[in-house]
């Protein structure tokens, strides 16, 4: 029974266990087992420092996953798989227990401590890329084509909280991923809008700039907002700046005025994606062209706005560009590096990069990505490119 046991008792026991005294500790920990040990009710994670100081101050994390799905843990920004992790030794749960560097009595003494459970596994946590695709698939179901269309539009519709209880990721993860889906928050519920309608709001600005003889560089987003309004919402219309602008710094001069710079890139990627989506190959000479000649006054395109877009199939003759965007990347790493090898047979690192950038971390760059999963060589041109280690079916 606890408290039964003498100092001569610890002496005799670390003379058999082989130890010098002068080796242990003034404040002998004395382990008992409770009547009743709860460890069915308590479970153990081990967690990195930060995580540890998340929790000190007070701060929340969650387990998400539906119920096919691995759960995975997520704190307010990051993202954390979850293994369920057997141990070869028992673990003894103590509600106190004293370190060597709290044990600074200096005469010799017992403290009894009482074991109140016993675990044989605990839970490993590892960081990881959130899964957002997700969320893509969720908000495709019932896209936003405006208002006119609201009646008969099916598919469901979803809330942030809705999202945050299906999506495998943190709320900072899932919020930047909304606006790199450029969803819009339309009477309470995350939406997608529809490709047409998109390039109609945008079309809307751009024959207004045009109209005016304004400066892309600088629009005037209350005079955008006023004439327009009769055509589509101006929450919509402003939220199209968004995401094809960037709001200007106040000046002085200017009261409150609120001025949009478009940006270059964006609105042209936008043409772009116009004119190949319809088309399942276009003439890349043809395209060039066409795409130049269809975006705005002062506007340029350039090739490194295809990225994440589009392709080119410098084999054929004459050379075609098509359609292949970003979000037709499987998310599992492996079936990435497939479905690209399955598409084409060799790549360049430049052409690759935009497909796989996502799946870099800070211990795994594109590099070590690339030597994983492909095999370098280099091309008749002197030009090193990549091909497939497995076989491709």
């Amino acid at each position: 029974m606890a408290g039964n046991r003498t100092l001569s008792q610890v002496q005799t026991i670390a003379e058999l266990a082989k130890l010098d005294e002068s080796d242990l500790a003034p404040t002998c920990q004395c382990l008992y087992f409770g009547s009743e040990l709860n460890a069915a009710d308590m479970v153990l994670m081990e967690v990195e420092n930060s995580t540890l100081d998340f929790l000190e101050k007070g701060k929340s994390i969650v387990i998400r996953g539906e119920k096919t799905d691995s759960a995975v843990l997520c704190l307010d920004n990051k993202t954390y798989d979850i293994k369920d992790t057997d141990t070869s030794n028992t673990l003894l749960i103590l509600p106190q227990c004293s370190t060597p560097d709290e044990c600074v009595e200096s005469k010799r003494q017992i403290v009894n401590r009482q074991v109140t459970g016993l675990a044989k596994s605990y839970y490993e946590v590892k960081l990881m890329r959130p899964k957002l695709r997700k969320l893509r698939s969720l908000l495709e179901d019932c896209p936003y084509s405006g208002d006119v269309y609201e009646e008969e539009a099916g598919g469901k519709r979803y809330t942030l909280d809705h999202i945050l209880d299906v999506v495998q990721a943190s709320e900072t993860e899932i919020r930047d991923e909304l606006k790199k889906l450029r969803a819009c928050h339309i009477s309470g519920f995350w939406r997608m809008l529809h490709f047409d309608y998109e390039c109609q709001l945008l079309s809307h600005i751009l024959s207004l700039i045009e109209e005016n003889s304004w400066n892309f560089r600088k629009i005037p987003l209350g005079e955008t907002l006023d004439t327009l309004e009769n055509l589509e919402p101006r929450a919509i219309l402003e939220h199209t700046f968004e995401c094809f602008g960037e709001r200007l710094p106040r000046q002085e001069t200017e009261d409150d005025e609120v001025f949009y710079c478009l940006d270059e890139d964006k609105v042209c990627q936008m043409f772009a994606e116009m004119l190949l989506r319809p088309a399942e190959k276009f003439n890349l000479a043809e395209f060039l062209l066409s795409w130049q000649q269809s975006v705005p006054e002062g506007m340029t395109t350039g090739m490194h706005q295809l990225q994440g877009v589009a392709i080119i199939d410098k084999n054929s003759k004459p050379e075609v560009i098509f359609h292949f965007p970003f979000c037709l990347m499987p998310e599992n790493e492996v079936d990435r590096f497939n479905f690209l090898f399955k598409t084409r047979d060799r790549w360049t690192q430049e052409e690759m990069l935009p497909y796989i950038e996502d799946l870099v971390t800070e211990k795994l760059s594109a590099g070590a990505l690339l030597q994983k999963h492909a095999r370098a060589s280099v091309g008749t041109n002197g030009v090193r490119v990549y091909n497939s280690k497995r076989p491709i079916k």
